[in-house]
């Protein structure tokens, strides 16, 4: 699963400063200084990272399944410089992005491994 992370814990980098490639990093400076300076409201920049995270979904949709995967085997943090309680902070919407991502990529898994298993075993009655 996901979590948020700082920036001296192991994890991976989200931030536009030292990994602007990333899937998951902002890219938008003047949001990411403008919601640490006030001139964008926490509730501002959630919306503008949602909607980087759709457009990401639509271009990009294999790193983030990839990504996803990799947190049904174990615990990352996705890193970035707010403080863990920044309510407004990327990472955590990033966090409850790829978990929400993972539920449904295990619900799926365990839905198809049941409904094969007793379609299978009726249809052999």
């Amino acid at each position: 699963m996901f979590k948020k992370g700082t920036m001296k814990q192991e994890g991976i980098d989200i931030t536009i400063r030292n990994n602007p490639g990333h899937v998951l990093a902002p890219d938008d400076w003047s949001k990411v200084m403008g919601v640490r300076f006030g001139k964008v409201t926490p509730g501002e920049y959630t919306e503008y990272y949602k909607g980087l995270l759709k457009r990401r979904w639509d271009s990009r949709r294999k790193e983030i399944i990839d990504l996803a995967t990799e947190g049904m085997t174990r615990d990352i943090r996705l890193k970035c410089y707010c403080p863990t309680s920044a309510r407004h902070c990327h990472a955590h919407t990033a966090a409850r992005f790829l978990n929400g991502i993972v539920d449904k990529m295990l619900q799926k898994v365990s839905g198809t491994h049941l409904g094969t298993d007793n379609g299978e075993q009726e249809a052999q009655r």
